[in-house]
């Protein structure tokens, strides 16, 4: 019966050489993986450097952003003060415009949509403008819209 003891301990000599061999090739393969994960060239590693190159050049075109929208501001800014100009040199020119229509008596053949706010001149120039008949060729001399012959006072200090 000492036979027995002995296939027992061979078994188990070759089951543990077995399982040791298995290791070894399990070992081999997960080194094999590993070493293609890290790979610069298609691996993990190839894949982080394109996204630390992907985020350097998101951060340049962020920068190149960022002084193209300042510049834009200021322009922006620039317009905006020129247009409050404009707009209060438009209701100096409308109050002036409304306190000669008051000034002026109105006829029934006259409404205020073809005069604007005439000064009391005979002619038919519209107050920002000709009208058509000039640019058919019916006057010689052109008359000269409203705002540039009648300026009042307060356009000019504005």
């Amino acid at each position: 019966m000492e036979t027995l003891p002995q296939i027992m301990a061979y078994a188990a000599d070759a089951l543990l050489i077995l399982a040791s061999l298995g290791a070894a090739v399990f070992c081999l393969v997960l080194s094999r993986r590993l070493t293609r994960l890290s790979s610069i060239d298609n691996g993990l590693g190839g894949a982080i450097a394109v996204l630390s190159a992907q985020v350097d050049d998101m951060n340049k075109a962020l920068a190149e952003m960022k002084t193209g929208t300042e510049s834009s501001a200021g322009r922006l800014d620039a317009l905006n003060r020129e247009a409050r100009q404009l707009a209060e040199e438009l209701e100096l020119m409308l109050s002036a415009c409304h306190d000669l229509d008051h000034a002026t008596p109105r006829t029934a053949d006259t409404t205020p949509a073809m005069t604007g706010c005439d000064s009391g001149s005979d002619d038919d120039t519209p107050v920002f403008g000709t009208r058509r008949r000039h640019a058919q060729g019916e006057d010689e001399n052109p008359p000269v819209p409203f705002f540039l012959k009648n300026r009042s006072r307060l356009a000019g200090a504005g």
